[in-house]
């Protein structure tokens, strides 16, 4: 242990199913007024830089929004609207991101309840990067080959996605079923990261046979690639903590380091389709601003409605168990 803040917690002294692998000190008291943990949000403790993290995200995101708002017209430039649908589907996933981690400390139910409507924010963002990838990052010959068939594809991986989070966590949350957790969840998002790899494989396949048109392009795109790689390594190892515990119970954990990666992702994808905005890369698709707006508008009523569902049938309250 390198440090326990006042006022917190041994992993001894709370459920095991609210213990963190490899952190041993710094929780929150349990079973507290909300209060106590919305006034936590400015207190240290071991969820302090979760919370910061994605805090910070949100105003940048909001900041990126205002300075291409200078730029261009979100009423009147068809092709910003899928890049504003992104940022918005960005600071909601991230927005509750932040609600979970100031809350879910209070007790098992808060825990789960909040975390798997944090899923549901996780897969509106995984959903938008869909968007981006078909109607920015595609070429023009990809497009027409595929949108139609890709947007239902997607739509529906993402609908399957939050759902099957939501059972894996109800059922295989605790620490002796992660390798059967994460193993599912690794087949299925690899699927997923396929499907949406489909938008840019003809660009990879033209740069290896000599056309350097899209070298930018693809070049922001292992960028991205390469922090999304990072980010989902330091969320699946619980590494650095798990190899020296206690020794990252506040600083250096990583959850905390996977969000500072899901942030720098994000920003990425913006840039990304600002440069194929600019280089008139995008000018083929024909994004709808009604159908976007109402598509991910009951994307988000679906999948909320799933998770309240998920909550009460496969994980009914009364029958949680509260381990000590």
């Amino acid at each position: 242990m390198v440090w326990n803040p006042p006022n917190t917690l041994s992993a001894s002294k709370i459920p095991a199913l609210l213990q963190n692998r490899g952190v041993l000190f710094g929780y929150r008291q349990i079973n507290q007024p909300w209060s106590y943990y919305a006034r936590s949000i400015c207190q240290i403790h071991n969820e302090t830089l979760n919370i910061w993290t994605h805090l910070i995200a949100i105003f940048i995101h909001l900041s990126m929004i205002y300075q291409y708002a200078e730029k261009c017209d979100f009423y009147r430039e068809q092709h910003s609207w899928t890049l504003l649908i992104f940022s918005v589907c960005c600071i909601y996933s991230t927005t509750i991101s932040v609600i979970a981690h100031i809350f879910h400390s209070k007790n098992i139910d808060a825990h789960y309840s909040l975390f798997l409507f944090d899923y549901a924010g996780a897969y509106m963002y995984a959903y938008a990067s869909g968007l981006i990838a078909i109607y920015y990052f595609s070429d023009e010959y990809t497009y027409d080959m595929i949108v139609n068939v890709y947007l239902v594809a997607h739509l529906i991986f993402s609908f399957g996605g939050v759902v099957l989070m939501c059972i894996m966590k109800t059922n295989f949350g605790h620490k002796d079923h992660q390798r059967t957790r994460k193993g599912l969840l690794s087949l299925f998002f690899s699927l997923h990261a396929i499907l949406l790899s489909a938008t840019v494989a003809r660009k990879y396949w033209l740069l290896m046979n000599g056309d350097l048109q899209y070298l930018a392009s693809v070049t922001n795109y292992n960028w991205i690639y390469l922090y999304f790689i990072l980010g989902g390594l330091s969320y699946s190892c619980h590494s650095p903590e798990v190899f020296l515990p206690g020794m990252f119970d506040i600083i250096g954990q990583s959850h905390q380091i996977f969000h500072i990666f899901a942030t720098l992702t994000q920003i990425l994808q913006i840039r990304a389709v600002r440069f194929e905005i600019s280089k008139g890369y995008a000018s083929y698709g024909h994004p709808s601003l009604p159908s976007l707006f109402i598509l991910s508008t009951i994307s988000l009523g679906i999948i909320t409605f799933i998770c309240v569902l998920i909550i009460r049938i496969y994980f009914p309250v009364p029958n949680l168990k509260k381990e000590k």
